[in-house]
């Protein structure tokens, strides 16, 4: 039986740890990123360059960017994020882009 304050601490630390996301987070990371990057951009960039570990490579090209009709990759999680991402939403930044 585990003791009932155990329970509530875990409970807690979950709560203020875990970000709700949508799909897998590696392409959501790198869209939010670019989200933020055109927020803070006073001017369109000429391109954007994207800094990643080999494991967030690996996975986010293997996986499809949600709302993307089925891309896969690193430059589809930019454009993604940087067209129509809403860096307000975090984790959830291409939550509301439509096939337009």
């Amino acid at each position: 039986m585990i003791d009932i304050n155990i329970q509530k601490a875990y409970s807690s630390i979950l709560k203020a740890e875990l970000v709700p996301a949508m799909g897998c987070t590696e392409p959501i990371s790198i869209a939010y990123a670019s989200s933020v990057a055109k927020k803070y951009l006073n001017q369109k960039p000429d391109s954007i360059e994207v800094g990643a570990s080999g494991s967030l490579i690996k996975n986010v090209k293997s996986v499809i960017v949600p709302n993307s009709n089925g891309l896969k990759g690193i430059k589809a999680s930019v454009a993604m994020g940087y067209v129509a991402g809403d860096s307000s939403k975090e984790l959830e930044v291409i939550s509301d882009v439509k096939k337009e």
